[in-house]
């Protein structure tokens, strides 16, 4: 098997037939749909996900911080990542400002039309809305470069800014200080619990031929899915019964994240071993999904995270 795509790259019109209609606001009275229609996504093509979900995150952070409405074939990302070998700085004041420096892990680099960005300030990290056909915007020439097949049709890259116009959206702190903020780090988690149901999806076809072994790994992978699918629609009733606060938002957000980074790892193995290393070996669809799957959980921080999930109080404190 060689490290190139099963199927093709990512184009613009693909990424439109799932932007085109607004999606349900989360918090709003629909979050459980929202959800729902990101883990479907996710079971079928996860880069395409990639670049789709940042599109509804922005038009929901927008709409949260009073940023500009995106327009009806504008395809927008959300680039907030700030690793130390990559530094995008903002000057300006009020609504004139530029941005210069490198930004990193930017999905959907040639696809999206607009961007929302974070920058330092002498004040704090900021967002920017950027509109990505302004001059001043190249692919970085140095640093690292997207190596590895997992998540290669997502068209992550990163890109330099020189003196680029952007606008701010909010104040600094703003787009991290809220619930939102949260509720969109679950979106992720839904997600993830997606890509796992692609991953099973071998499994379950092949459920006639398995032994009793196999059929007690495909008990453990409806287990984990079924509980997961439960998990999601209970959090998005939290969200949409009452205006969750930021704590228990993060603490809400931290737990579903924890559980949907455990399903994924549960499912792959169970999988896995169930199946032995045909689907890996000779089933290019199969294998190019678990390695997306793979790469997409990592922006969880595993015990990073969970550490945090613990300094906190309880839910329900």
């Amino acid at each position: 098997m060689s490290n190139s795509p099963s199927r093709p790259p990512l184009t613009a019109d693909a990424v439109r037939q799932h932007v085109a209609d607004p999606w349900p606001l989360p918090g709003a009275g629909a979050t459980a749909r929202r959800w729902a229609s990101l883990a479907d996504l996710a079971a079928d093509d996860l880069p395409l996900v990639k670049v789709v979900e940042p599109h509804h995150d922005a038009v929901a952070i927008l709409a949260e911080l009073g940023g500009p409405t995106p327009g009806t074939d504008e395809i927008w990302g959300v680039w907030a990542a700030e690793p130390p070998f990559a530094v995008l700085e903002a000057t300006g004041r009020d609504d004139a400002w530029t941005l210069t420096g490198t930004k990193a892990f930017c999905s959907g680099a040639s696809l999206v039309t607009h961007a929302l960005v974070t920058a330092r300030t002498d004040r704090g990290s900021r967002l920017f809305a950027v509109d990505l056909a302004a001059d001043g915007i190249a692919a970085a020439q140095s640093g690292p470069t997207w190596s590895g097949p997992g998540m290669s049709r997502a068209d992550t890259s990163s890109l330099t800014f020189d003196g680029v116009p952007a606008r701010p959206v909010g104040t600094v702190g703003a787009y991290v200080d809220r619930a939102g903020f949260w509720l969109g780090a679950i979106g992720i988690a839904a997600c993830w619990i997606g890509g796992a149901r692609g991953v099973a999806a071998t499994l379950e076809g092949s459920a006639e031929k398995l032994d009793a072994h196999g059929l007690a790994h495909l008990g453990a992978v409806r287990s984990a899915l079924v509980t997961s699918a439960l998990a999601l629609d209970a959090a998005a009733d939290l969200a949409d019964r009452d205006p969750l606060p930021v704590d228990q938002a993060e603490r809400l957000a931290h737990s579903l994240r924890a559980h949907a980074a455990g399903v994924v790892e549960s499912v792959v193995s169970h999988v896995g071993r169930a199946s032995g290393p045909g689907p890996l070996a000779f089933d290019a669809a199969h294998a190019e999904h678990v390695h997306d799957l793979q790469v997409f959980v990592r922006q969880h921080h595993a015990e990073r995270d969970l550490e945090r999930l613990g300094a906190l109080g309880g839910l329900h404190d």
